[in-house]
């Protein structure tokens, strides 16, 4: 595993129930008080808030546009959830990739599923990365993919 984990788990009554299928996307959104995510990067820390293997309402929502090409493939079934807050650092945007490293490794997701709330309902989310180019710098261009081959 890439890091250390701090756990804080909430109580069951804030979350879903136990999913029924594999997890295959992780999904990054900002923070907010409509929904809650299973981790969240703060201070240059990742905390778990809810159990890999319980649902959250994270990526719950209707489609706004085509920005949502996600839309009904991603769900609460089979996602994992990681919010950022709106300060977010440099520091907690590399924790942010080290756990989406480690959460890679832990349910062996493909870097296509590594994905933003924008890509399921089309909302500018999160914040920081909604402009493709900064994804792809920031995090889509460092994720190492163990099943990938080297030239």
């Amino acid at each position: 595993e890439y890091m250390k984990i701090e756990k804080k788990i909430l109580d069951s009554k804030f979350y879903g129930d136990k999913r029924t299928c594999d997890i295959k996307f992780i999904v990054v959104q900002d923070i907010s008080n409509r929904s809650i995510t299973h981790y969240y990067i703060s201070e240059e820390k990742a905390t778990q808030i809810v159990p890999d293997e319980n649902m959250t309402n994270a990526v719950n929502g209707g489609r706004l546009n085509k920005r949502g090409y996600l839309h009904g493939i991603c769900n609460k079934y089979n996602s994992i959830s990681i919010g950022l807050s709106d300060k977010t650092s440099e520091e907690d945007k590399e924790t942010c990739l080290k756990l989406i490293m480690t959460l890679k490794q832990r349910y062996d997701i493909n870097n296509d599923n590594i994905v933003r709330q924008m890509d399921i309902t089309g909302e500018l989310n999160p914040t920081i990365w909604h402009d493709d180019v900064k994804w792809k710098k920031d995090i889509k261009d460092k994720l190492i993919d163990p099943k990938q081959t080297k030239p």
